[in-house]
């Protein structure tokens, strides 16, 4: 049976309007009086606040182009690279390596200046890189259902990059690698949160020593809670530098049946965080 939010604020309203406390158990500080109620109306109706883990999905929305890559404001200062080694079969990430997205249900403040980088080591800026390509952008729904069968997280997010950089006519290297939130939707009592990271031990060469195609595994992770429960899991995203892109890794089972602990190549970023970076 499916009971929609606004017959909940109804009941909860009736319970909450009563001449007595529900329960006998008190709550003390330092809960807030909104985390209370939670936990009083928690008692009365779990379904409502539990997370129907078979209801969770991330679905591919669809995938297009940008015109440039202003969705990120660039945080980098070209330097002259006269006399500097740029190692071309180096690829490293001048960027961030760890970033949070949506942090207690809303879009974190300067979202747009968070990205990752795959330049050959010395590179200090994309503008020191020719050849870029229109950047693409893949976006995804993230849904999930209460026990009650009403939708308590609906958030959209793209997965944004430009690519074919090349340096002097040699490589294909990454720029703006970006996780770029449009919509977080949140149901009362439940609190979402996403953050984004790009280990170096994920950053690779998968070409030649004198022609790189750089690649990097993009890891997102998400965390969702109530006073009951909390879940949580993790998607890898593989991209390269020829524009190639793939989700290789879902803690939900995925057409192919495959998990994120299941795939070797996302082994990695199961591991603590002090083993990855």
């Amino acid at each position: 049976m499916k009971i929609s939010n606004s017959s909940l604020t109804a009941i909860f309203t009736l319970v909450l309007i009563g001449g007595r406390p529900v329960f006998s158990q008190t709550i003390t500080p330092p809960l807030t009086p909104d985390i209370r109620q939670q936990i009083e109306l928690a008692r009365q109706y779990p379904d409502y606040f539990t997370i129907n883990a078979a209801s969770i999905r991330v679905t591919l929305l669809g995938v297009k182009e940008a015109p440039d890559t202003s969705y990120v404001k660039m945080q980098e200062t070209p330097r002259d690279l006269n006399g500097v080694l740029v190692t071309i079969d180096s690829i490293v990430n001048i960027a961030q390596k760890v970033w949070n997205i949506i942090e207690a249900n809303k879009p974190v403040v300067n979202i747009e200046t968070k990205y990752a980088t795959a330049y050959p080591e010395g590179v200090t800026s994309a503008a020191q890189l020719n050849s870029w390509s229109r950047p693409k952008i893949y976006s995804y729904g993230f849904y999930a259902e209460n026990l009650f069968g009403s939708v308590m997280i609906d958030a959209k997010y793209n997965v944004n990059f430009s690519y074919n950089g090349n340096y002097k006519g040699k490589g294909k290297y990454l720029t703006a690698v970006a996780v770029i939130p449009t919509v977080a939707s949140v149901g009362w009592g439940y609190t979402f949160n996403m953050s984004a990271s790009v280990p170096d031990s994920t950053i690779a060469n998968v070409g030649s020593d004198t022609d790189p195609i750089a690649a990097v595994q993009l890891k997102l992770s998400w965390k969702m809670s109530t006073v009951l429960k909390e879940v949580d899991g993790t998607s890898v995203y593989y991209v390269q530098g020829d524009g190639y892109f793939e989700e290789i890794a879902s803690p939900f089972k995925t057409r192919e049946g495959k998990k994120a602990e299941d795939m070797r190549s996302a082994a990695p970023l199961l591991r603590a965080p002090a083993e990855v970076f």
